[in-house]
C-alpha cells in the first residue's frame, strides 16, 4: 500500500473491522459442540454469547461512519458501493449451494428459490441488509443533511429506548408478545449505521472528567444490569434460556447497543490518528492490510470452518472445553481464511470475489 493511500486510511476502523471479524468468527465456533450458540445453557455460555453477539453492529456502525453523509452523485455512490458486494455475494452464494448439496448433503429446491429473500448461509444476512442500506444511504444522507445534529440525537434517543421493549416480556407483558409491538425494530440496523456516523463526526464525552462517570453508568447499565435483569427476574416467568439469550442478544437490545458504543468509543479514543509507516511499520502494514481482507474473511469462514478447521482439529481439541474449543478453532479459521484471502487478492478477478 503506497504511503498515500496509506494516510487516507482512519486507522481506528481499520481496527474495529479486525475486530468485528473475530467476533463473528467467535459466535460460530460454539456451533461444533453445541449445534448452535443458543444451547450453551450456563453462565459462561451466555457470558459468552453476550460479549460476542456485538460483531456485525460493528459492520453497520463502520458503514455510518464511512460514508454518511454521502457525497458524491448517487448513481456514482450505488454503482461503486454495490460493485464491491453485489458480485463477491452471488460468487460465495452459489459456493454455499454447492457445500450444501454435495458436502453438508441438505440442498432443496426450496433453498435455491429463496436465494433473493433469505441467504442459503446464515452469515450471508449481513451482505443481504448492507445491499438495502446502501440503496437508501443517498436519501438517508439528504434527511440526515435535513434534521442537522440535533434531530440525528432525537433518532437515536428513540432507537436507544425502543431496545428496551424487549425486555418486557415477562414482567409486564406476555412472553409471546414481545416481538410485536409499534416500536420494537425502530430503525433497527439503521440506527447502528447512524450511531457510527454520529461518533465518528461528533463523538461522545465519555473520557472527559465532566461526563466520564454519567457515560460509565449509562454503558454499564446496558451491558451489565439488564442482561442480569433479563437472566434473573425474567427467568421467574416461565421464559427459557433460548428466550433469554435471544433478548439480550438481538440487534437492538440495549446489551449491543451498549457495547457497540463502548468498543467504538474506545478504539476512537486509544487509537493512532494516523498511521506512520517509520515509527510503527508493523502497525500500518497489519491493520490496513487486514481490514481490507476482512470482507473476504467474512464470506469465506463457515466453509473454512466446516470443511478445513473442524475435521483437522475433531481428534485434539474437538472433546476439549466448548470454550477453549471455540476461541482456538476461531484464532485458526481467521488465520487460514486471512491466507486464503491473500491467495485470491493475487488472482486479476479478485474483486468479484472478495469486493477489493
Amino acid at each position: 500500500m503506497t504511503e498515500a493511500r496509506l494516510q487516507r486510511r482512519i486507522p481506528y476502523l481499520d481496527i474495529l473491522r479486525v475486530i468485528a471479524c473475530l467476533l463473528v468468527i467467535l459466535i460460530h465456533t460454539p456451533i461444533r459442540q453445541y449445534g448452535t450458540y443458543y444451547n450453551t445453557p450456563s453462565v459462561a455460555g451466555a457470558v459468552y454469547t453476550v460479549l460476542v453477539a456485538v460483531n456485525c453492529n460493528l459492520f453497520f456502525m463502520i458503514t455510518g461512519a464511512l460514508l454518511l453523509p454521502v457525497v458524491m452523485p448517487a448513481k456514482r455512490f450505488l454503482k461503486r458501493r454495490l460493485c464491491v458486494i453485489l458480485f463477491p455475494l452471488v460468487v460465495w452464494t452459489v459456493i454455499y449451494l454447492l457445500e450444501h448439496a454435495f458436502l453438508l448433503h441438505n440442498f432443496t429446491p426450496r433453498l435455491l428459490a429463496s436465494i433473493l429473500f433469505h441467504p442459503v448461509e446464515g452469515l450471508l444476512w449481513y451482505v443481504y441488509v448492507l445491499l438495502v442500506i446502501y440503496v437508501t444511504l443517498p436519501l438517508v444522507s439528504k434527511c440526515i443533511e435535513a434534521i442537522g445534529k440535533r434531530g440525528v440525537e432525537t433518532l437515536l434517543v428513540l432507537w436507544v429506548l425502543s431496545s428496551f421493549i424487549p425486555y418486557q416480556h415477562g414482567v409486564f407483558i406476555e412472553a409471546s408478545q414481545y416481538s410485536h409491538n409499534m416500536f420494537g425494530a425502530f430503525a433497527n440496523y439503521y440506527g447502528y449505521v447512524l450511531l457510527g456516523y454520529y461518533m465518528h463526526h461528533y463523538g461522545l464525552p465519555v473520557f472527559t472528567r465532566e461526563h466520564g462517570w454519567k457515560w460509565t453508568l449509562l454503558l454499564a447499565f446496558g451491558i451489565v444490569v439488564m442482561p442480569l435483569f433479563e437472566f434473573l427476574v425474567q427467568g421467574h416467568f416461565g421464559i427459557t434460556w433460548q428466550q433469554h439469550i435471544d433478548t439480550v442478544t438481538t440487534d437492538i437490545s440495549i446489551n449491543n447497543i451498549a457495547l457497540a458504543t463502548l468498543l467504538f468509543a474506545l478504539v476512537q479514543r486509544f487509537a493512532p490518528k494516523q498511521y506512520d509507516s517509520k515509527r510503527h511499520p508493523a502497525a500500518a502494514t497489519w491493520w490496513p492490510l487486514l481490514s481490507v481482507c476482512t470482507f473476504g474473511i467474512y464470506l469465506s469462514q463457515m466453509i473454512v470452518l466446516r470443511q478445513i478447521v473442524w475435521p483437522l482439529t475433531a481428534s485434539w481439541l474437538g472433546h476439549t472445553h466448548w470454550v477453549i474449543d471455540s476461541l482456538v478453532s476461531a484464532i485458526l479459521t481467521f488465520a487460514i481464511c486471512f491466507i486464503l484471502v491473500l491467495l485470491i487478492r493475487r488472482l486479476p478477478f479478485h474483486k468479484f470475489l472478495i469486493g477489493k
